[in-house]
């Protein structure tokens, strides 16, 4: 369950000039298991250890997706109260967390637009600059704390329309896009998730064995060291 609350706009200390900079908070559930998330606001510095607050539970994992390999390749561990790595989680970066028991992390910072400036009370949402690959598979999430649906996602994320055969994977499934704004099954992406995109033609298998390849890949890095 993700709730987001918009506290105030900042003000320079200057005169005449002003930044208009939305500032708020985003709570975010996170169940017992696998979790796909990004950062929803931009806190500086977004690492582990400001972005996550007391209540994280002793052994939370939160790994990140490498695209060139399709692999998770970098996890982090929630021990004893900090991080082994202090990972960086910038807004829009998709990330996969798995712990032990159901917590809440208030994120806080700053309201980004789709395309990562700052969102201000004179601007209206941006797409990002459209996507210009390479193909593959990517775990991300809007940089925008907005719920998308549909071809939204891909506008928001992208910068373009989906094209015929690309894909939405959350851990309840898979999303094609069949063109001509028709999709298999729509999918929407809420504050603060992320999703895995199948980017152009390239056939990927569904999340659960993106998951099991990349929890098996790090547990056996663990072993090693």
């Amino acid at each position: 369950m993700v709730s987001l609350s918009l506290v105030a706009s900042a003000a320079s200390a200057q005169m005449p000039v002003y930044s208009q900079n939305i500032v708020g908070y985003v709570n975010t559930t996170f169940n017992p298991g696998n979790n796909l998330f990004e950062n929803p606001l931009a806190s500086g510095p977004d690492n582990l250890t400001n972005l996550f607050n007391q209540g994280v539970p002793n052994g939370t994992t939160i790994s990140l997706w490498n695209a060139t390999q399709s692999a998770f390749d970098t996890t982090s561990e929630y021990l004893d109260g900090s991080w082994t790595l202090d990972l960086i989680l910038d807004p829009g970066t998709g990330a996969l967390l798995n712990t032990p028991s159901a917590f809440t992390n208030t994120f806080v910072g700053v309201v980004l637009n789709h395309d990562g400036t700052y969102l201000t009370g004179q601007s209206g949402l941006t797409p990002p600059p459209v996507f210009s690959g390479p193909n593959g598979t990517y775990l991300l999430g809007d940089m925008a704390p907005t719920v998308d649906t549909g071809t939204n996602i891909f506008l928001n994320i992208f910068g373009r329309l989906p094209n015929a055969g690309e894909q939405v994977t959350t851990l309840s499934g898979t999303s094609t896009y069949l063109g001509n704004g028709d999709w298999d099954n729509v999918p929407t992406l809420g504050v603060g998730q992320a999703a895995f995109f199948t980017i152009e033609s390239v056939p990927e298998p569904n999340v659960f064995s993106l998951l099991g390849v990349g929890i098996l890949s790090v547990c056996w890095r663990m072993r090693r060291t």
